[in-house]
């Protein structure tokens, strides 16, 4: 998929996500999904925008994105770390945050050349195959998706 498609999905992703929490009541807001709260996946998915810019700049130096190393773990130290450090329960203010970084993220893939999109600079995906911007993106938006169906099926 090209990068411009790739964007385009994951700006989607990003605003049906966002117009999701919105209508949330507040009591929706804070209210247990599963293991987590709205305000929790929205704690999450800022940490998650960070780590994928600065995992999508790594790979392309020839790095293996330093998040992988809990992967093994579900992510579950860095998921922790994201819902300690974005501990707000002002749904405006988390939101704010979610902006910056999306705009952040897409900033800097949008600079990336559509020749280094899926090209494969050696780190090595923990699933398997070689772990490329692209692949981040992807990543990135599935959480966005996923994330906004378990909260649309948690009420």
């Amino acid at each position: 998929m090209s990068r411009s498609s790739q964007l385009q999905q994951f700006e989607h992703a990003h605003e049906n996500f966002v117009t999701l929490i919105r209508s949330l009541t507040p009591e929706q807001f804070l209210s247990p999904i599963g293991g987590w709260t709205a305000r929790d996946i929205v704690a999450h998915l800022i940490g998650w925008n960070r780590n994928i810019r600065m995992g999508s700049e790594q790979i392309l130096n020839g790095i293996t994105p330093f998040y992988h190393v809990d992967a093994p773990n579900d992510y579950r130290g860095l998921n922790a770390e994201f819902m300690a450090l974005h501990d707000s329960t002002d749904r405006e203010i988390l939101l704010r945050e979610l902006a910056e970084g999306r705009n952040t993220l897409k900033a800097f893939l949008e600079g990336v050349d559509e020749q280094d999109w899926a090209r494969d600079f050696g780190p090595q995906h923990y699933r398997g195959g070689p772990a490329t911007v692209g692949r981040c993106l992807e990543s990135i938006t599935g959480d966005y998706l996923e994330h906004a169906r378990e909260i649309t099926a948690g009420l």
